[in-house]
């Protein structure tokens, strides 16, 4: 059929993560990729074996590709890899889950028209230093959604040791950014945003991996000369596994512009690491004199069914000075009846 119809753009599209590609199914996507010309879209979800087998076949130019999403069935440190000769020029939209060396691929020197890039789960036998990141989004000029998520970071030493014998010296500007979500350590964080700019950045969503110390003087930086993440709201949410704060820009928003997520399951250990990272976000509160915290209500996922976690300070509800607003001593976490202070 494909060998005697008018060259329309082709779209593989399968999406089966419990069973292996039939014979036939095989047969018919191999078929596909020989029109590499033709091809605009491309979207995979299936078991591992199945997939190397089609990303193997991705080789050369696909001129007319647009869209590529590639997607093991679940988390397990897949190792994919896309062959070294693979490039498309007209890709705007890019997903890849679990792949090896993402940010190393020629793939990215010349899809420079990319407008989402997100890289999900990279594993942990990826030397992905913030340096490589850099350069490669350097040329990204148009990217509006940007995803980085790590399935083992690089631990947060190992980062300061590596940017400290290789200081980077590339700015990276990223001017239609609107979206960044970051998954890993707080010093890849920090050495990224320290070389980032992103004026039109609306959201801003980070999820940080278990860890006893946090030290985010570069987030600060990043959030008070980015305007549009500025906020006035302060919401936390404590439950058996994490801790999340959304930070909204008025208290009657309904989306917020800032999260972090921290992922400890203790509750000391959860408030500890709040208070490490607002100990230095503080001062926002001098660019928002509104800020406030809320009372929140949680649910049987956590703590306890219809609790409720509340952060006060001793001398009452007025959160408006920093200075009084972040230290440790300021914080007591009421859990439904029970009080502990941090």
């Amino acid at each position: 059929m494909l060998a005697h119809s008018p060259p329309l753009p082709l779209v593989i599209d399968l999406d089966d993560e419990n069973q292996d590609l039939t014979a036939e199914d095989e047969t018919g996507i191999m078929i596909a990729l020989e029109h590499r010309d033709r091809v605009q879209r491309i979207c995979l979800r299936m078991p591992i074996p199945s997939l190397q087998k089609v990303i193997k076949a991705m080789d050369n130019q696909f001129s007319m590709l647009e869209y590529l999403c590639i997607t093991p069935p679940a988390v397990h440190n897949a190792h994919l890899v896309l062959p070294a000769t693979f490039r498309a020029p007209q890709l705007r939209h890019l997903s890849l889950n679990q792949f090896d060396s993402p940010i190393g691929s020629p793939l990215l020197t010349t899809a420079v028209n990319l407008v989402d890039l997100s890289l999900m789960w990279i594993p942990p036998a990826t030397n992905l230093y913030p340096n490589h990141l850099f350069r490669a989004l350097s040329l990204l000029t148009q990217l509006q959604n940007l995803t980085i998520t790590f399935f083992s970071p690089v631990p947060n030493l190992e980062i300061e040791r590596h940017m400290l014998r290789m200081p980077s010296t590339t700015h990276t500007t990223l001017p239609n950014l609107r979206y960044f979500s970051f998954g890993g350590v707080s010093a890849y964080l920090e050495a990224f945003l320290s070389h980032m700019n992103a004026p039109l950045l609306e959201k801003l969503s980070i999820s940080f991996f278990n860890q006893l110390s946090f030290s985010v003087p570069h987030l600060l930086q990043f959030v008070t000369t980015t305007e549009n993440l500025r906020a006035s709201s302060v919401r936390f949410l404590f439950h058996h596994k994490a801790v999340t704060v959304f930070m909204y820009l008025s208290v009657t928003a309904l989306r917020h512009t800032l999260s972090i997520y921290v992922g400890r399951d203790h509750l000391d250990w959860q408030v500890s690491s709040m208070v490490q990272i607002f100990n230095v976000l503080g001062p926002l509160a001098h660019y928002s004199p509104s800020w406030w915290i809320s009372l929140l209500t949680i649910g049987a996922m956590h703590y306890r069914q219809s609790g409720t976690i509340k952060l006060t300070a001793p001398s009452g509800a007025n959160f408006s000075h920093h200075s009084e607003m972040w230290r440790p001593s300021v914080f007591t976490v009421a859990l439904s009846g029970t009080s502990h202070v941090v």
